[in-house]
């Protein structure tokens, strides 16, 4: 199995469940004031091991170089997944 295609085969399914666990978390549900019912904490912990489970496969196969990829790259996504849906706080002017 070449690099490129095990490092593909390990993000794919960490990305989707990366972004279904920032979807549904509890604190940015409650700031935004939605009705989705979040996930409960054992769910988020059992999609968060599933999250990381590719990885781990990359490195039981000695793909080295493959995990390197998947790691730059899950890490990447998370971040700029809570960039994008962040909400803009409100500024606060402190007078003096």
């Amino acid at each position: 199995m070449t690099t490129a295609l095990a490092a593909t085969l390990a993000i794919l399914p960490s990305l989707l469940l990366l972004l279904w666990v920032a979807l549904r978390d509890p604190k940015r549900l409650r700031s935004r004031r939605s009705t989705t019912v979040p996930m409960t904490p054992r769910r988020r912990g059992l999609l968060a091991s599933l999250i990381l489970l590719p990885g781990a496969g990359l490195i039981g196969l000695s793909q080295w170089p493959a995990f390197l990829i998947w790691l730059g790259t899950v890490l990447t996504f998370g971040w700029l997944l809570v960039q994008v849906l962040a909400r803009s706080p409100a500024r606060v002017v402190h007078g003096d």
